[in-house]
């Protein structure tokens, strides 16, 4: 009996362990900025794994490894365009020196185009931290259900819900940071593992794996280089998913001591996010070829069945840990753009007092939390929620924001007007992609409607008469000196490798 409640044991004792962390971490943060990226002087270390930890969420593994068996070659491409996306950041965030004192996306928009711009990016960086909250308590829910089975599953998705809720609302940045670093440490202590285990499966040697991928139609490298529309939308999509912008992981370039330390954070966040990368996807492969006919709603119980009981709690809390923390994040995002950004576009910035931010921002990521909940209600389906989450409001917020934001890290510094077209041309573009029925490019609609913001931001920009103060600006002094620092540093490694 105990070893069949061993799963519901160890997935208890790792809720309460998280929950220790992280109030044992809990910092008594007298102002917002403390509260928001503490004294920013954290690790590198401690920030590349922090980094990981947000943008590899649970559902990364729950979604993704169906879709590698059901779809192969193609998919696998795009997955990789994610690290790609973390080498491009780590070039951008070298110019975001005039924005590092800044606490969120959304101020760092709102100090080229005002405060109603603020509020309004705000505003979408909060609904987006909403629907990735909501996924990965869905992914919660879904992990125990699979593998606990004596008590109601949706009672632990509460209680886990509830700690993560405890530990953002009450620990600030440093207790999310902390728990972060456990529960990727577990993500990667048990996921080789669960490859393992699935291989076992297979019944196969590597070998023989090979060669029966090599006769699969859907996993021939020559399908790629095909000039046709899957290749298109594989590019669309592949843009799509490099040049998105987590407003979590961009939190992180705030807590860095500066562009330096931001660029070497992702830089490692590249090299880290292929190898996780590459174990989901030989996930799949390995699944794949353990049974080619599975439909996508059987493949994780394919992969949980016959599993002992330990076994299973390991892989429920390493889905629960980058669940979690992926969740904890985006909770303490939207409190920081509600209680910082809202506020003070609303009130104005002498007239908010920090004592009364610092509250609104407990409050506000009590209650994100709970609207999580009620949304994970009404798309109690894992698919159907990520599907509504990254067609609505990541498009939504790739659509508007996001050309904006990129626009101003290179140095463009617009009029509001500008801006509002843009976001209007954006917005326009995205729905009409989504109306179009011949076009289905999933991600990649966000994409093409942030070029089209862009575009429309420059048109908008030269066409228009503009104030004198607008326009491009070109690198300062100490930018130029970091480059050349950075040149000089690539430079003298590459010598010492040499010898």
């Amino acid at each position: 009996m105990i070893l069949y409640n061993m799963p519901l044991f160890m997935v208890l004792a790792f809720l309460l362990l998280t929950l220790g962390v992280g109030l044992y971490a809990s910092q008594r943060a007298t102002t917002l900025r403390e509260y928001a990226v503490g004294n920013k002087q954290f690790h590198t270390t401690t920030l590349v794994v922090t980094v990981l930890a947000t943008s590899f969420g649970g559902g990364t593994l729950m979604r993704n490894v169906p879709k590698v068996h059901n779809i192969g070659i193609y998919f696998i491409a795009m997955l990789f365009a994610i690290a790609v996306g973390f080498w491009i950041k780590s070039c951008l965030v070298l110019r975001m020196r005039p924005f590092m004192e800044h606490l969120s996306m959304a101020e760092t928009i709102g100090s080229l185009y005002g405060k109603w711009f603020r509020a309004i990016a705000a505003l979408l960086g909060i609904c987006f931290s909403i629907g990735i909250v909501a996924i990965q308590i869905n992914v919660i829910s879904a992990a125990i259900g699979m593998c606990v089975d004596s008590i109601d599953p949706r009672i632990i998705t509460v209680l886990a819900t509830l700690i993560l809720i405890a530990y953002a609302m009450f620990g600030g940045i440093r207790a999310i940071t902390l728990t972060d670093i456990l529960q990727f440490a577990t993500f990667t202590i048990i996921i080789p593992l669960l490859i393992r285990l699935v291989f076992v499966k297979t019944g196969k040697s590597f070998l023989d794996i090979i060669l029966l991928l090599q006769k699969q139609e859907k996993f021939q490298f020559r399908n790629l280089f095909h000039l046709d529309k899957k290749l298109l939308k594989l590019v669309v999509e592949s843009l799509g998913l490099a040049c998105w912008f987590n407003p979590s992981a961009v939190q992180r370039v705030y807590m860095s001591s500066g562009p330096i330390q931001a660029h070497k954070v992702f830089l490692r966040v590249t090299l880290f996010s292929v190898i996780i990368l590459a174990c989901i996807v030989l996930m799949g492969l390995l699944v794949f070829v353990g049974d080619l006919t599975l439909p996508v709603t059987e493949i994780w119980p394919y992969i949980l069945a016959d599993m002992p009981p330990v076994y299973k709690g390991c892989v429920v809390i390493s889905l629960l840990g980058m669940a979690m923390a992926t969740a904890d994040s985006s909770l303490h995002t939207a409190a920081i753009m509600f209680s910082h950004d809202m506020v003070e576009s609303i009130r104005g910035i002498q007239v908010v007092s920090y004592v009364h931010q610092l509250r609104l921002a407990k409050y506000t990521a009590l209650i994100t939390g709970l609207l999580a909940m009620i949304v994970t209600v009404y798309y109690p389906n894992l698919f159907q929620l990520s599907h509504f989450v990254f067609n609505a409001l990541i498009i939504c917020f790739e659509a508007t924001i996001a050309a904006p934001f990129i626009l101003a890290i290179l140095g463009f510094r617009g009029s509001l007007p500008t801006a509002l077209i843009g976001m209007a041309i954006g917005a326009l573009t995205a729905l009409i992609l989504k109306k179009w029925p011949q076009i289905d490019i999933g991600i990649g609609v966000g994409f093409l409607a942030m070029v089209a913001n862009g575009l429309a931001m420059m048109a908008a920009h030269y066409l228009l008469p503009q104030p004198a103060d607008k326009g491009w600006v070109g690198r300062d002094d100490q930018q130029k000196r970091m480059e050349q620092l950075i040149r000089a540093f690539k430079k003298y490694k590459k010598n010492i490798d040499l010898e």
